[in-house]
């Protein structure tokens, strides 16, 4: 038996503390959580193999006011649940008016105000951190892993999964993981990661193996699995083909670089904010065009683009009556706050969902991705076309992105430097700044920011 000095544990006070171990999430919690958090000063309940009282800071909305930073008391850890202290979670503009306009919260339609809440929940989708415990079940991450955890779980072995769908993962359950005030706390979407440790049960978490800085590779687990997912996964982007990205904001940038990965020979980005079209023509597009500046020629502008750089003629017998991109990628969807630089022409983000159909060549396919539109708002098209034509329509944020398969590629992507993601590297913020950095999201006055916990 080791010595008390080296604060190891042996096999007996292993057994000793099985009970509670097993309370709080097993033998494997204990050794994972137990051993290292009394080693560095951690509450007596993490040292007795149970995360149950640890108490911890997040920024949680939990009435009809703005977000504030609150201790919450973590509850004891199931048995596939993974215990992640948090790097770097990214502030995604979905969730702009949720902290920055009262009574609004996650998941609602512009507009639209939700009664006070029974709960707590913990803002930001998704994060990138290192695993403190995990659950006696847990098999594809360890402790001292780094992890990106995701908007969706990914089972592996659900319908949805087995069919190539893991984005659409049957197995999303995530349960509250502390407590505040009386109330249950859950995490958003991916888990939460506005708090120094959040819990999510492993089907949510991805191990990376890169020393690429943490702020960069929070972009992936919501906007980056999002955008570069359009362009890769669902759609996919073929060679030689022409695309065109509606919106260069974050989710398109990704989108822009997938496409460019993918082979297309001619990228054009619409936007109408002058440092986003700039930036997207240092990450693969080939054109930038201002949608406030074509206006109602917008569609017969890019179709005109599109056909004369790929067909070159008229003539159907020799390849001609090509008309409209191969591929649409939407990504604009509705203004959350009035931002800080160029308004598009249409702030509630429907304009853009219609002209992205219109514009799409008759055989072509249209990943639409944004959120946000009025909750009652819709889109026109002819019923015959959409009953028996040969335009693809695909819809979904995370555009199909598996991402036990494909986070892993992407990381490997910005390694090799084929993905520049050092160019969309956050603004960064400490917790108790968080709503700036919402602020800056809401604002539109820099790309992307993101919030370090325990920075």
């Amino acid at each position: 038996m080791a010595s008390k000095s080296s604060r190891t544990i042996s096999r007996r006070s292993l057994l000793k503390n099985g009970a509670a171990a097993a309370v709080g999430g097993g033998a494997a919690a204990y050794l994972a959580g137990g051993a290292a958090a009394a080693q560095q000063g951690g509450a007596p309940a993490v040292a007795t193999g149970t995360q149950a009282g640890r108490r911890v800071r997040a920024y949680i909305k939990y009435r009809n006011e703005l977000p504030t930073v609150e201790q919450i008391t973590m509850r004891a850890i199931t048995e596939r649940d993974v215990v992640i202290r948090v790097e770097a979670c990214q502030a995604c503009y979905s969730s702009v008016t949720t902290a920055l306009v009262p009574g609004f919260f996650t998941g609602l339609g512009t507009g639209r105000v939700a009664p006070a809440p029974m709960s707590a929940s913990v803002e930001g989708h998704g994060c990138v951190g290192i695993v403190e415990a995990i659950g006696p079940q847990v098999q594809k991450v360890q402790v001292g892993d780094r992890v990106i955890t995701c908007q969706h779980a990914q089972c592996g072995v659900c319908y949805a999964c087995l069919r190539m769908r893991g984005d659409r993962c049957m197995n999303n359950r995530r349960g509250p993981f502390a407590d505040f005030n009386g109330m249950p706390v859950t995490g958003s979407l991916g888990g939460g990661g506005f708090t120094e440790i959040t819990v999510v049960p492993e089907e949510y978490t991805v191990p990376v193996f890169t020393d690429i800085p943490p702020a960069q590779l929070a972009n992936i687990s919501c906007v980056g699995s999002c955008g570069f997912g359009a362009a890769t996964t669902m759609a996919p982007v073929e060679m030689a083909t022409d695309v065109v990205v509606l919106g260069a904001g974050i989710v398109g940038m990704h989108a822009i670089q997938g496409a460019r990965i993918r082979g297309a020979s001619q990228i054009i980005a619409v936007e109408p904010i002058r440092y986003r079209r700039e930036l997207a023509l240092k990450l693969g597009a080939t054109a930038v065009v201002d949608p406030n500046v074509e206006g109602d020629n917008l569609v017969k502008k890019l179709q005109e683009m599109c056909t004369s750089k790929v067909a070159k003629t008229d003539r159907r017998f020799a390849g001609g009556g090509y008309v409209g991109p191969d591929y649409v990628i939407e990504a604009v969807g509705g203004d959350r706050v009035k931002p800080k630089t160029e308004v598009g022409p249409d702030p509630t983000g429907v304009l853009p969902l219609q002209q992205g159909w219109d514009l799409c060549s008759i055989i072509g396919t249209y990943v639409t991705t944004s959120i946000g539109q009025p909750w009652n708002a819709n889109v026109q098209f002819p019923a015959a076309n959409w009953a028996d034509g040969a335009k693809h329509h695909i819809p979904g944020s995370q555009g199909g992105f598996g991402s036990r398969k494909e986070i892993p590629r992407l990381v490997r992507l910005i390694e090799t430097g084929q993905f520049n993601m050092q160019a969309l590297a956050p603004k960064t913020f400490s917790l108790a700044q968080s709503k700036d950095a919402f602020q800056l999201a809401g604002d539109r006055t820099a790309m992307v920011a993101a919030v370090l916990p325990n920075g």
